[in-house]
């Protein structure tokens, strides 16, 4: 075999890897649509959407049904007034059917107790407590509380990375590169969208959507990374990644 044909080959197979990759295209929020609660304002351009009411449980959906994808993005507080949530619905029917992961600062006793840190829920129906994720229709799926000397609330201020892969077998997710939840199961494709609880001055922004493979549900820690043969063609050598503590100054 000559060295053209080789080389030829060679070009084919690099050409064949790079062309698995999918480019993660920008999320356009001004074609989202909020319910009741909040005060969504979208940017001129579509890419952030600052939610400015502290009032009840409110969302910020898409208009259309994702599954199978990885969404990543960038969100946090611009204010020191609060400490209540903020988060994301995904697999999102209707307000009766959708997963929901939250966000609380601090812990707080209202009606039932909230705690700080990162829930992770089903709902699947209207009698649900969002403050304290209690009801006959909210099934909570995991949790990341803090507890003596481990602060797991946000920080006021502060922007932080999101990534949820969503597929058919399983979800992730995690903050700054730090992964939070690792769900293995039975999902469905529904909207995905912005969630806000008596917490204002909320900022989302630059939010991707790209496809994903399905999670194994064997090995539920696995993400996809779909640009790993493009990343290695082109030589990368070390990463390094920085993560935030969260925790208060």
């Amino acid at each position: 075999m000559n060295k053209q044909l080789l080389t030829g080959l060679a070009v084919g197979l690099i050409t064949m890897g790079v062309c698995t990759v999918v480019a993660a295209a920008p999320i356009d929020l001004n074609t989202w649509t909020d319910t009741p609660g909040g005060s969504w304002n979208v940017s001129a351009d579509g890419s952030s959407v600052l939610q400015t009411t502290n009032g009840q449980p409110t969302m910020f959906l898409s208009t259309q049904n994702y599954f199978n994808t990885q969404f990543e993005g960038k969100f946090g507080v611009e204010t020191a007034g609060d400490d209540d949530f903020m988060g994301f619905v995904f697999g999102y029917q209707s307000n009766t059917d959708y997963l929901l992961f939250d966000w609380k600062q601090g812990i707080q006793t209202f009606t039932g107790t909230a705690q700080d840190g990162f829930t992770l829920s089903r709902i699947t129906g209207t009698d649900v407590n969002f403050w304290d994720h209690s009801g006959s229709d909210i099934t909570v799926l995991g949790t990341d509380y803090g507890n003596a000397g481990n602060d797991r609330g946000w920080s006021d201020n502060t922007i932080y990375d999101f990534s949820l892969v969503y597929t058919a077998t399983g979800l992730t997710i995690s903050i700054d590169g730090s992964q939070i939840f690792a769900q293995s199961g039975s999902f469905s494709s529904g909207k995905f969208g912005f969630y806000n609880y008596s917490q204002s001055h909320v900022r989302y922004m630059g939010f991707t959507e790209e496809v994903s493979a399905p999670i194994d549900p064997d090995t539920p820690n696995s993400v996809p990374e779909p640009a790993t043969m493009l990343l290695f063609g082109a030589g990368l050598a070390g990463l390094g990644v920085f993560r935030k503590k969260f925790k208060k100054a």
